[in-house]
């Protein structure tokens, strides 16, 4: 295959309908802080710092001392309250058969916990479909976004990036992936606008991963291919 060997794919807003069920935890555990925080707030900061965003909400004092505490917490309730919660965007299976039969090889790279990684490969059925996978467990947490995709590209066994594009629905992974040399497609199923994903350097933009598979032929997949 000419271009790009491997695809890697982000999962929170990507391949499942998380980001809103993660904003909703978080307010939940801010309030346990005594921060009362309105959705829309929540996820603007994810749009751009990912799970370090807290100090955004606390004073430096406060975040030096709660921060971990509080992500603990927002584990629990995510855990608990919506994990159960959590659906899959459509045509994701058929996406990465499709991507498959094409001769890609496959990524996925999440800053889920393990756990919910593993029940989120389950709730999609693509067990069978994936060459590697990897969660925030094994990086250096300062850069999630560019150490995630990083960590894929070494389990997939590819010398660098010039073999691979990301997929992602958070200007934040777009932005990490980009920065790391990846080239990467934006759903806007996370959320997030058009607008949000070219910002972050998206190089095209599709809806939902069904989208992507029924305009295959003009994205960038079909070109690389």
């Amino acid at each position: 295959m000419r271009g790009p060997k491997a695809i890697i794919f982000e999962v929170d807003g990507t391949l499942v309908d998380t980001n809103v069920l993660r904003a909703r935890a978080w307010q939940d555990a801010l309030a346990r802080y005594g921060r009362q925080v309105r959705l829309p707030r929540v996820l603007a900061q994810m749009a751009r710092e990912g799970d370090r965003f807290l100090s955004a909400f606390l004073p430096e004092a406060e975040y030096e001392r709660y921060a971990e505490e509080l992500a603990s917490y927002h584990r629990a309730i995510f855990h608990e309250q919506y994990l159960g919660r959590v659906k899959p965007f459509l045509g994701v299976p058929e996406l990465l058969r499709h991507l498959r039969n094409e001769g890609w090889r496959i990524a996925l790279a999440s800053t889920a916990d393990p756990d919910e990684l593993e029940h989120y490969i389950e709730l999609l059925g693509v067990e069978e479909l994936i060459d590697a996978r990897t969660t925030d467990a094994e990086v250096d947490l300062s850069r999630l976004n560019e150490e995630i995709p990083a960590e894929a590209i070494r389990l997939l066994g590819l010398d660098g990036t010039d073999d691979t594009l990301a997929i992602a629905g958070l200007p934040y992974d777009v932005e990490g992936s980009v920065r790391l040399g990846v080239r990467c497609i934006g759903l806007v199923c996370g959320g997030f606008s058009e607008e949000d994903l070219r910002s972050a350097g998206a190089l095209a933009v599709f809806g939902t991963p069904q989208d992507l598979l029924t305009r295959y032929a003009e994205s960038p997949l079909a070109a690389d291919g």
